[in-house]
């Protein structure tokens, strides 16, 4: 009777053992990485979230008298590189894009800092790795302030975007072409516009003139099957001189790649959907 009672007080024990492990194992689980926490930020890039699931633990940090600096979670895919970091104390200064490890720079496209209760300051960064240097591996590195010694060094394999799409437009007066890329955060890539009167009125109200006197178009907006999906995210353009302008485009996720087009929206006359870029598989 006496091993029999032991028996099952050793059962409720070990049951008890196991019950508490499981539930510190599920706060654990619970417990938000450095994207998360940013991701519960008022207005912050729902792509945050995402990026909780699927980036790297790197926790490669760099400290000295009166600082430290901490790169907590990254993730690279195709030709972008993001990375969350903390710091706390004073005399630091985080440069905006990182460098890679052949010295060439990844220029910054989107991030935000927040200062934390604590008073430290946490924070994350996109930013685009040149066509030309991008690789199956790379080692990037967080810079802050002026001494070459200051920098974070941390590994990164690289994944690919998953599916790929192009496009063009049937306009006579705007003839435009579309290339885009999606991976498990965005659909993003580029609207190539061939017009010499909008090259033209671009560089003109980058010089700072108001009335161009020709209406530009400003952004290209996302359709599925005649819905609006998203307006663009990013709205970043360049021109090249004569007659080209290239539009950076950004957007969440689509629920699937079919019936997708790209509307241009000009800054006066709004959308216009008959010169939309119908896009399709590439290739």
């Amino acid at each position: 009777m006496k091993k029999i009672l032991s028996f099952i007080l050793a059962l409720c024990l070990l049951s008890a053992l196991v019950s508490a492990a499981a539930e510190g194992n599920g706060a654990a689980g619970r417990e938000p990485g450095l994207f998360g926490r940013l991701s519960r930020v008022d207005g912050a890039d729902e792509r945050l979230a995402i990026l909780e699931e699927i980036a790297e633990p790197v926790a490669a940090s760099f400290a000295a008298e009166g600082f430290t600096v901490e790169v907590c979670q990254a993730y690279y895919e195709g030709n972008r590189v993001y990375a969350a970091y903390r710091a706390e104390g004073t005399g630091f200064m985080i440069q905006d894009g990182l460098v890679l490890e052949s010295g060439s720079y990844a220029d910054i496209i989107a991030g935000e800092e927040t200062e934390q209760e604590d008073g430290s300051v946490a924070g994350w960064k996109e930013c685009i790795v040149p066509d030309e240097e991008t690789a199956d591996s790379q080692t990037f590195c967080l810079v802050f302030g002026q001494a070459d010694e200051n920098r974070i060094s941390f590994t990164l394999a690289r994944h690919e975007y998953g599916q790929y799409l192009e496009g063009a437009s049937a306009a006579e007066t705007c003839p435009a072409a579309a290339e885009l890329a999606a991976g498990k955060l965005d659909l993003k890539g580029t609207v190539r516009l061939t017009s010499p009167e909008q090259a033209a009125s671009w560089i003109a109200w980058q010089e700072g003139e108001e009335d161009t006197g020709t209406d530009v178009i400003v952004c290209w907006n996302l359709y599925q099957g005649g819905e609006l999906v998203s307006f663009d995210l990013f709205g970043a353009s360049r021109v090249i001189e004569p007659d080209q302008v290239v539009f950076e485009v950004m957007f969440p996720l689509p629920d699937g790649f079919d019936g997708l087009s790209l509307v241009p929206e000009y800054g006066e006359g709004g959308e216009n959907p008959e010169e939309a870029i119908l896009l399709k598989p590439a290739g």
